[in-house]
């Protein structure tokens, strides 16, 4: 299948167009920065994106790009508006027009009000303008498109200067870890994710999807976790509470994905299985 995918620099875009082109798609990577191998398109203006579904013709576009700094997306709230929701938007109408598939990568922050486990047909209620600027694209894409796959993930690790390697480097350095006791997320591998993307797009499934690890964990059980498995000083790390006062991320945001693993009939692992694969980089 030929896929443009949008931020392809990033760094899970770069792993995942590797997966893309191992598993035997055709990749047109796109990115906002000048990159090797990659194209540089500012995808935020129409008549650019409707150039290169033109002339790349896609079967389908995998939608990654995005401002990812919390803190950057409150503080500039209209440009984060303008490349998370306005991206969304410009390639919503490219894929209506062209009747291309669109597959879009969202986030578990599209919730975080209330603390419950989320399910996909719930509706959203974020917290952070980046969460609602995920939501308002969910929204669109909903509305306006009917070949369309929306996948929310969640606290992403399998790369270099992700969590886990954050938690090797120091506790191998016999430095003293800060960890969080009451932020929860569902920490997710990214060899899981690619797995459940790939089948979703093999398959052409439609709708919302729950891509995220089985386990809902704080920063400090996460951490704990890491130096459990690769044998490295627990008592190194220090649970703290974050204050949200000052803070803006939502407290416990924890998604359930039974569902997804059910239709995709896909089962992520548990998180001690699945950090032996990232021994290559994170120890």
């Amino acid at each position: 299948m030929r896929i443009l995918v949008t931020g392809a620099a990033g760094m899970v875009g770069k792993h995942l167009i590797r997966y893309l082109c191992q598993v035997g798609h055709q990749v047109i990577p796109v990115a906002f920065v000048k990159h090797e191998n990659m194209i540089c398109a500012d995808l935020r203006d129409e008549a650019t994106v409707f150039h290169l579904v033109k002339m790349y013709a896609p079967d389908l576009i995998l939608h990654l790009a995005a401002l990812t700094n919390l803190s950057f997306c409150e503080e500039n709230k209209e440009a984060s508006h303008a490349t998370n929701y306005g991206i969304t938007e410009v390639l919503a109408r490219a894929c209506s027009e062209s009747e291309i598939r669109l597959l879009f990568l969202s986030s578990d922050y599209v919730f975080g009000k209330y603390d419950r486990v989320w399910q996909e047909e719930d509706i959203p209620c974020p917290t952070t303008q980046y969460g609602m600027d995920k939501a308002a694209s969910e929204s669109l894409i909903r509305d306006s498109l009917s070949n369309y796959a929306i996948v929310r993930t969640a606290q992403l690790y399998g790369f270099s200067g992700d969590f886990v390697s954050l938690v090797c480097d120091a506790l191998t350095a016999r430095q003293e870890f800060i960890a969080f006791a009451n932020l929860v997320n569902c920490p997710t591998w990214i060899g899981d994710l690619f797995a459940m993307l790939n089948k979703i797009i093999l398959r052409g499934d439609r709708g919302i999807f729950h891509c995220v690890g089985s386990e809902a964990l704080s920063r400090y059980q996460y951490a704990c976790e890491v130096a459990e498995v690769f044998a490295l000083d627990v008592s190194l790390i220090k649970a703290v509470n974050l204050d949200f006062l000052v803070d803006i991320r939502p407290p416990r945001v924890r998604l359930s994905g039974a569902y997804t693993y059910n239709s995709l009939e896909f089962y992520p692992g548990r998180l001690k299985d699945n950090l032996p694969f990232c021994s290559s980089y994170a120890i």
